[in-house]
C-alpha cells in the first residue's frame, strides 16, 4: 500500500481535554480490587469488565470525556456488569497487565459470568461499541490466557517500560444515512415542500487545509488511531495545546487503515527530544520518528 503522508492544519469546532483525568465519570468504576471485584461478578452473575488505564493515555482521558459519561453506558453497567480501572503504572497494575499480556493502551478485557476471559478490546470504543460487546458476550467462548495461575505473584524485576498509550485498533460507530433531500411537488415554488431537518448528528465540525508533507527531519508520535474522527479530535487538542505542525501518516496495521499522529518537524533528534520532554511533564508520552522513513 502507498503511504501517505499530510500536513493537517485543524480549527477545532470542539476540543476534548486529552491529558488530564476529570474528577468523576458517570459510569462508576469498582473501588474494589481485581479478585474481589470478580468474585463479586461471578456472585452476582454479572460480566466483570477491566479498563487498562494511564494517565499519560490521550485516547483513555477521550473515553474519560465522551463513553463513559453516557447515562445509556452507565445504566447498562449498573444492571449488568462490575466494572474495574486498572492503573498500569501501579505496582498490582504492573502485575496485571503482564499477566493478561497488555501492549498497548487503552486495552479492555471482558470477562463472562463464569469469570472466563471472553473478549479482548484494543483501542477507543464509544458507549454503543461497549454496549453491542457486553450484548453479545453470552455468545462467546472463552479466549486463551497466559497460564500463570489466577493471582500473579510479585517478583523483584525491572521497572517495565511504559505500556505503549493511544494504539489502535477498534471500530467507532459513524452514521452512513445520508441526510433527508429536497423533494419537489410542483414546478411552482409555492409548492416546494422541504423535509425536517434532522437531529444533529456526527463527531465533530473542522475546517481543514491538506498539503503533502516533505519526509525529512524528526517528529514526536503521540498517538495511532483507527478511525478518521478519532485523530481529528486529537490532532485538534494537541494543535492548540503546543501550537506544533500537526501531521498524520497514513499506514497499514494488520492490514487495517491506521492514522499516526505526529507532532513537530524537527532539524534533529535531539530537538525532538526535548520536545518530548516537554510532553511528559504534562503526562504525554511520546515516539521520537525519523520522517524520512514515512513516504
Amino acid at each position: 500500500m502507498k503511504k501517505i503522508f499530510l500536513t493537517l492544519i485543524v480549527i477545532p469546532f470542539f476540543v476534548l481535554l486529552a491529558a488530564f483525568k476529570p474528577a468523576s465519570t458517570i459510569v462508576q468504576f469498582a473501588a474494589a480490587d481485581w479478585e474481589n471485584s470478580k468474585s463479586r461478578a461471578m456472585t452476582e452473575g454479572k460480566l466483570y469488565f477491566v479498563d487498562f488505564d494511564a494517565s499519560y493515555c490521550a485516547t483513555c482521558r477521550n473515553m474519560d470525556e465522551s463513553t463513559y459519561m453516557s447515562e445509556r453506558l452507565a445504566s447498562y453497567i449498573n444492571k449488568n456488569v462490575v466494572a474495574v480501572r486498572i492503573d498500569v503504572q501501579d505496582f498490582d497494575g504492573v502485575m496485571w497487565s503482564q499477566q493478561y499480556e497488555v501492549e498497548a493502551l487503552p486495552t479492555m478485557l471482558i470477562f463472562n459470568e463464569q469469570g472466563e476471559l471472553v473478549k479482548r478490546i484494543v483501542g477507543y470504543q464509544s458507549a454503543d461499541d461497549l454496549i453491542e460487546e457486553f450484548s453479545a458476550i453470552k455468545t462467546l467462548n472463552p479466549v486463551p490466557v497466559p497460564s500463570i495461575g489466577n493471582t500473579p505473584v510479585p517478583t523483584p524485576t525491572p521497572t517495565p517500560a511504559p505500556i505503549a498509550a493511544d494504539q489502535p485498533m477498534s471500530k467507532t460507530n459513524a452514521s452512513n444515512n445520508p441526510s433527508a433531500a429536497l423533494t419537489i411537488t410542483s414546478n411552482t415554488t409555492s409548492n416546494v415542500a422541504v423535509a425536517p431537518n434532522p437531529a444533529s448528528t456526527g463527531f465533530g465540525l473542522y475546517e481543514i487545509a491538506v498539503r503533502k508533507q516533505e519526509s525529512k527531519g524528526h517528529g514526536v508520535q503521540v498517538g495511532v488511531f483507527s478511525s478518521y474522527e478519532t485523530v481529528l479530535s486529537q490532532a485538534s487538542v494537541f494543535k492548540r495545546r503546543y501550537s506544533k505542525k500537526t501531521l498524520i501518516h497514513i499506514d497499514k496495521y494488520n492490514g487495517s487503515v491506521v492514522y499516526k499522529l505526529i507532532l513537530g518537524t524537527f532539524n534533529s533528534k535531539r530537538e525532538a527530544a526535548y520536545f518530548r520532554n516537554d510532553l511528559r511533564r504534562d503526562n504525554v508520552d511520546g515516539l521520537i520518528k525519523d520522517l524520512s522513513l514515512m513516504k
